[in-house]
């Protein structure tokens, strides 16, 4: 784009010639090609920026279709169901973090028990890690079940009892095979004698028993009696935040586009500016052309284009 200098001097030329004339409403020949170049460089900034815009809004439109597919079915579930909220006391986040907690607690114990079977160290860790996770996934199930009691009540209650036994049988089970090894460790003189083994086994089955107790009511507190509206609930919600994250990105480069076309618009206007304040002090007669009192623009094109690309990226409210 010319600069100043450039400007000065054809506005001297000009002037001379009494260019534009005083009613002459076409801009001077000097106007033209100042914002034909701006509108060259204008296009240059959305050609830069597009193909990110169009990725963006190509991974948004998918989202959009999906949210607006299942904001119907929430919306026809929730009719039918009387609530729209799910009744759920322990968050999600909170939920994932205490049971892995629990997981993290039950790998150091089984790792003691499964010691006895003098295999190497990461067959004997991936056992403990084994348990340590079937535990509270099994307080996962189990709390779902106590949640969701159905009637009859027998269909769940197998379900619970067939779990707590299974549950049970194998702790007692890892229980024996702890005692087993902490009285080989006690005979071969390796560690003090630990008192009674019976006791030693119905601590550790017990603790156990405590960490399944504990996981099973945070499962009862995180999920709803509704399987349909928690699901619906979450997937709205993980596609809501999907989308707005999109669209942050998309705001962003949208918004640097748009000042860089600013401050070609702006730029261009303070040259013509100038150059129509320098061609009217040097015209012999120094009135104002007819031309003068008009404005440019970069072209209706990018204001169009910029509200197209908005339109495709708004959210609905949920």
């Amino acid at each position: 784009m010319y600069g100043r200098l450039k400007a000065r001097q054809n506005a001297v030329k000009d002037a001379k010639k009494n260019l534009p004339g005083r009613d002459d409403s076409n801009f001077s020949q000097f106007e033209q090609e100042l914002m034909a170049m701006a509108r060259s460089e204008a296009r240059q900034v959305t050609a830069a920026y597009g193909p990110k815009l169009e990725v963006l809004n190509g991974k948004h439109k998918p989202l959009l279709k999906d949210h607006e597919r299942i904001s119907k079915d929430y919306d026809a579930h929730a009719a039918k169901i009387n609530r729209s909220e799910p009744s759920v006391e322990l968050s999600r986040g909170k939920y994932y973090a205490l049971m892995s907690l629990f997981v993290l607690g039950e790998i150091p114990m089984n790792s003691l028990a499964f010691s006895v079977f003098g295999e190497s160290q990461i067959f004997t860790w991936i056992m403990a890690i084994g348990v340590a996770v079937a535990i509270p996934w099994i307080a996962h199930a189990m709390g779902i079940l106590f949640k969701r009691w159905s009637v009859p009540w027998w269909k769940n209650g197998i379900g619970i009892a067939t779990l707590l036994v299974l549950t049970i049988g194998g702790l007692v089970a890892i229980g024996y095979v702890r005692v087993q090894y902490l009285g080989d460790l006690s005979e071969a003189g390796a560690v003090s004698s630990f008192g009674s083994s019976a006791f030693i086994g119905a601590a550790f089955v017990g603790l156990n028993l405590v960490i399944l107790a504990a996981a099973t009511l945070c499962s009862y507190f995180s999920h709803d009696t509704d399987p349909m509206l928690e699901h619906l609930h979450r997937r709205t919600n993980q596609l809501n935040k999907a989308m707005r994250t999109i669209e942050a990105k998309y705001n962003k480069i949208l918004t640097r586009q748009q000042q860089k076309i600013h401050r070609i618009q702006q730029r261009g206007q303070e040259i013509i500016y100038y150059y129509r304040k320098i061609n009217q002090r040097v015209r012999p007669d120094q009135e104002k052309p007819k031309s003068f009192e008009g404005e440019h623009k970069l072209g209706v094109e990018f204001g169009q284009e910029d509200k197209r690309r908005k339109m495709e990226t708004a959210t609905m409210p949920v």
